[in-house]
């Protein structure tokens, strides 16, 4: 087990771990070998979430990145269009006496969509009387 910014040293290779950005507890873990530094992680996000900081970025340069890149050359839409889009369809829906059944990962995405939600309706008194369930 090993803390984040807590360097590990083990047979001469220094080890510590950045916070990731992703989902809760992910990490981006630096590798120091011989005075080479290699970055490894998986996803990360440099996009600060309602329920997660930012990845960090290290403090020190690395001269190997090894990186998930699932999203590598993706261009994202700014995140409150996609939240204005995500709000404006279920309320549409709602309004038209819908229901919402939005599937999720529980491990970050349904906390995120949930805090979205929770703001919305704050923020929309008609829909008050509107119960949000999750499980």
């Amino acid at each position: 087990v090993i803390d984040f910014h807590q360097t590990v040293e083990v047979n001469g290779i220094r080890f510590w771990c950045y916070t990731a950005g992703h989902v809760l507890g992910a990490a981006m873990f630096m590798v120091d070998i011989a005075g080479v530094r290699v970055l490894y992680t998986g996803d990360y996000s440099r996009e600060e979430d309602r329920h997660l900081r930012a990845a960090e970025t290290p403090q020190f340069s690395p001269d190997v990145c090894i990186i998930e890149s699932t999203y590598g050359v993706q261009h994202h839409q700014p995140r409150h269009t996609r939240e204005k889009r995500f709000t404006d369809v279920i309320h549409s829906t709602i309004s038209q006496g819908g229901r919402v059944l939005i599937p999720a990962y529980a491990l970050g995405r349904a906390q995120e969509l949930l805090l979205i939600l929770d703001e919305y309706w704050a923020n929309h008194p008609e829909l008050h009387n509107i119960p949000i369930y999750y499980a």
